[in-house]
């Protein structure tokens, strides 16, 4: 039974990101309905940022870890557990102020744990993943930046995402832009169309 791992950074109901994510998800469930799927909202839920507590939890001993230290290295472990066991990582991620949320980062944070899913060896650093995972992004963004123009630097988004899967030995990332979801008209659902059309295209 193939495993799908949905993570959303947006709190918006009405987030295009979301939306697009979801709408993948769902295509990838009806072409097998027996997909199961596990599906995180990083800014509703609240995941903790790196702080005194998480960093004692992850390089303390076990035993002398209070509660707080405890319950904060539980969830990196459901978090790690299911990043683990998805086939499939399906990202909405608006781009903010040039970057990725603070939220998603803390997954990132939670999620990027030596012993889980990687470990330092005397050749360097070796990913703890399985094999074969494969990541998908859409990516709500304000305006365009594309490749080959002056903008393309300002888009801290893409590598960023691109860096850190490739740390886990994640290289089969496929990234769908939905661009000037801030400009008015009909712009920006020029680029929600432009974007469905790519999933389409994914799901073909």
């Amino acid at each position: 039974m193939p495993t799908i791992l949905q993570i959303d950074a947006s709190p918006r109901a009405a987030s295009v990101s979301s939306h697009l994510a979801s709408k993948f998800v769902a295509g990838l469930k009806k072409k097998d309905p027996a997909t199961k799927v596990f599906h995180r909202n990083t800014t509703r839920e609240k995941l903790p940022y790196v702080d005194e507590v998480v960093l004692n939890a992850f390089f303390s001993p076990a035993d002398t870890l209070n509660a707080d230290e405890k319950q904060v290295l539980a969830l990196s472990d459901t978090l790690v557990d299911e990043f683990l066991a998805a086939e499939i990582v399906v990202f909405g991620v608006p781009m903010w102020n040039l970057g990725i949320p603070a939220s998603l980062k803390a997954w990132v944070d939670l999620v990027s744990r030596a012993g889980r899913t990687f470990k330092y060896t005397p050749t360097g650093v070796e990913t703890l993943v399985p094999a074969g995972k494969k990541v998908y992004v859409f990516e709500a963004r304000g305006g365009a930046y594309p490749a080959g123009t002056p903008y393309e630097a300002y888009n801290q988004v893409d590598p960023y995402l691109r860096t850190i899967f490739a740390f886990f030995g994640i290289t089969d990332v496929t990234i769908v832009h939905a661009d000037n979801q801030s400009r008015s008209g009909d712009v920006a659902a020029q680029g929600v169309a432009a974007a469905e059309a790519q999933l389409a295209e994914l799901l073909a």
